[in-house]
């Protein structure tokens, strides 16, 4: 008998869907508020918000209000598109083994869905602060100065975003039906596999979403001027500098403004004065420092990420090359846009806030608190257990750490835990999202380094395990040789075997999840974005299963993995133009030149990356540094053999990406524990009682960053460690 299935989702119902869903959602959503439902748990999906000036708040104008306003209902509208995804590819994988019926539309319209959600989230994402900057500088700035440097970083912004919508609506145009006016290339083009979805209302987001921004940008701008004035006003002593900054906004804008000009009016000659094909002519020895020097100027002045490389990345195109080179901006983001395996990113990240409203990580805590309570350090090891797997959960560093400190820490602290200890068993444990799968950002690496998502998950398994254990050896360490440090449980708080027993009933639930989306990875019956997608539909049934499946919840759910989905695919969208430009000027080669020149041993060049990403790593966002370093050093690591050193074992040719990816994992744990600017110290501060100060908090990351030290030295020189389990799996 034959059972397939072979149903192909009409366009029409797929984008009526995308069109009517999100107002039906609203509706129930909003209903569900007017009858005075709440949220449950807490807001655990990025940076807690830590106000630089609490004392004031720019009161905008009417135009900042309905700025705000469009760009939060786009926010809303396409962040309740989530919703959708699990189910399609809960349909997929069930139609494939239980139908033999496997589809391609599944796949190719959850991935277009989701690209076109990344791009109009941006504007979403900077009204909410949700863009990660660098404030080395800008955090100790005085208010004032703080406004004048927003003032004069803010050209970067309009750079990226003003090139983006002219080369997105170029972009857009090229594709849609030639009946339209605007239509110059294509016959409405569509995919090329035999759903044949019409691609120009994707590519018409690239438009929309830079427009968005840009009214978001000035929306901001506003502000940011209103700040500036009122605290020039109040702020005694010389304005000089303040002054000066102001006239080089003024200045940096009336040039965009005559660029604009320059670029409108000529073709192939630029009008006198202007910089276009300025440094044509440039080396790229002196290119190099030109650009890198420039971005760690942008960057530690403390604008956005995302925005310091798309911008630079668009100077350095109209400034090396001409007007018509900003057309590449589009055709390095689509490729990011439609990446199948980015679609995990926001399938995790939903899979964690779902799970985080359903109470499952509060549980999670309590029932390894009571089994291991009772140990010297117990509740120590009980946070690092807890996280290891929380980590096999959701792989998202921000919602591991926040969530653990504010249930872990108080527990700790109110048993008279040496205030060190706790914090860093809490950081530590949470970072372990970056090794533990499955890691976003080992999603991100392979899809950089063209290497198996699947592999890196297998590879990465051990080391994460590895350094677990020696966080909670660590602990026990400590407990045991000062018992006052980290005391156990008391005994009259301990719980009976049978009680241990019976809580872990409410576990079975989320370990199933958690088996459940790692072994179809593993086994390969799924893709790790199927088993994103199934894990998200598990998460939902589990919060069904306690009674937390509200749409209030699934309204913050939502609206958290919008924020977080779009700070990391935005700095991927920048860097990618950044970096882009860079290889295509020849940068990678010259890497390796410069390197080959200096006689160094292939371990040697290892050791030399890690410290550069050591060091990357104290300032950087993680996302920010693998965009900017992996596709550099990769190749230049394909290229060379390790074969041992001290008599050890040494790395097959067709390991080495997989065994320098898992590296790079361990080493980005190192990253967000590195003062003074790692970003789980400020995670943690931002659930921190006051009296605990930063230098507490920079002292307890000291022991664990030599503990994940150690373990980067292990898996370097013991990689097997990285290789066993994946050739067991793969062959």
């Amino acid at each position: 008998m034959n059972l397939q299935i072979n149903f192909i989702l009409p366009h029409w119902i797929y984008w009526s869907v995308l069109a009517l869903l999100p107002l039906f959602v609203m509706l129930m959503v909003d209903r569900s508020f007017r009858r005075g439902a709440t949220i449950s748990g807490s807001d655990t999906g990025g940076v807690p918000e830590v106000s630089l000036d609490p004392g004031y708040r720019p009161p905008g104008n009417g135009l900042t209000t309905a700025i705000d306003r469009i760009s939060g209902f786009a926010g809303r509208y396409v962040a309740y598109w989530s919703l959708i995804a699990p189910f399609i590819f809960t349909y997929e994988v069930v139609l494939r083994y239980a139908f033999n019926s496997p589809t391609n539309w599944a796949h190719e319209s959850m991935t277009l869905m989701f690209g076109m959600q990344y791009l109009l989230a941006g504007a979403y994402a900077l009204r909410e602060s949700g863009h990660v900057r660098v404030d080395i500088l800008y955090q100790r700035a005085s208010p004032l100065y703080r406004a004048a440097l927003d003032l004069v970083t803010s050209i970067f912004f309009f750079l990226f975003t003003l090139a983006l919508l002219t080369s997105g609506w170029r972009f857009f145009s090229q594709s849609v039906s030639d009946k339209w006016f605007f239509g110059d290339s294509y016959a409405n083009e569509v995919s090329f596999t035999e759903w044949a979805v019409q691609y120009y209302p994707v590519k018409f987001m690239l438009f929309l979403g830079a427009l968005l921004l840009l009214l978001q940008g000035i929306a901001q701008l506003i502000r940011d001027f209103q700040s500036y004035r009122h605290h020039r006003r109040d702020q005694g002593g010389s304005h000089a500098l303040a002054s000066l900054m102001l006239g080089a906004a003024l200045l940096l804008a009336a040039w965009l403004a005559f660029e604009i000009a320059n670029i409108a009016i000529t073709d192939y000659e630029s009008l006198a004065l202007s910089i276009e094909h300025s440094l044509a002519e440039v080396g790229i020895g002196t290119l190099t420092w030109l650009m890198f020097g420039t971005l760690m100027v942008v960057l530690v002045a403390g604008l956005p990420l995302a925005f310091v490389t798309g911008g630079l990345g668009v100077l350095f195109l109209y400034l090396v090359g001409d007007q018509h080179m900003l057309n590449l901006m589009p055709s390095r983001i689509f490729p990011m846009m439609t990446n199948y395996q980015l679609s995990a990113i926001p399938l995790f990240i939903f899979m964690a806030s779902v799970l985080e409203k359903a109470g499952i990580i509060e549980e999670l805590f309590d029932v390894v608190y009571k089994w291991m309570g009772g140990l010297k350090a117990g509740l120590a090891i009980a946070t690092v257990i807890a996280s290891t797997l929380l980590a096999a959960m959701v792989g998202v560093i921000g919602a591991a750490v926040v969530t653990m400190g504010l249930i872990a820490l108080p527990a700790m602290l109110k048993r008279n835990y040496n205030p060190e200890i706790a914090i860093g068993s809490i950081m530590a444990g949470g970072t372990l999202g970056i090794l533990i799968p499955p890691s976003i950002l080992a999603i991100i690496y392979g899809v950089i380094a063209q290497q198996s998502v699947g592999e890196l998950y297998l590879g990465s398994l051990l080391p994460g395990l590895l350094l677990a254990g020696m966080y909670a050896l660590y602990c026990w360490l400590r407990g045991t040789f000062n018992p006052r440090m980290a005391p156990p449980m008391p005994v009259e708080d301990r719980v009976s075997m049978s009680e241990k027993l019976r809580l872990l009933r409410n576990m079975l639930a989320p370990i199933a999840l958690v088996v459940l989306v790692l072994g179809i990875i593993f086994t390969g019956v799924a893709t790790p974005v199927e088993a994103a997608g199934i894990g998200t539909f598990g998460a939902l049934l589990v919060a069904a299963l306690h009674r937390r499946l509200t749409w209030p919840n699934l309204h913050a759910a939502c609206m958290t993995t919008l924020v977080a989905t779009a700070m990391v695919m935005w700095i991927i969208f920048g860097a990618s133009i950044f970096v882009g430009f860079y290889i295509l000027q020849g940068g990678q080669t010259f890497v390796q030149d410069l390197i080959a020149g200096a006689g160094l041993s292939p371990y040697a060049v290892l050791a030399l990356m890690m410290l550069l990403l050591i060091a990357l790593g104290m300032f950087l966002d993680w996302v920010g540094i693998l965009l900017l370093a992996v596709p550099i050093f990769v190749p230049l690591i394909k290229g060379m053999e390790f074969n041992g050193v001290f008599g050890l074992p040494g790395v097959e040719a067709a390991d080495v990406s997989l065994w320098f990816g898992v590296i790079y994992l361990v080493n980005m744990q190192m990253s967000f524990l590195s003062p003074p600017f790692g970003y789980a110290l400020f995670y943690i501060k931002g659930v921190c009682p006051p009296s605990i100060t930063m230098a507490q908090i920079f002292r307890a990351s000291f022991p664990f960053l030599g503990l994940q030290a150690v373990g980067l030295l292990l898996v370097i020189l013991f990689p097997a460690l990285v290789t066993w389990l994946p050739r067991l799996a793969y062959g």
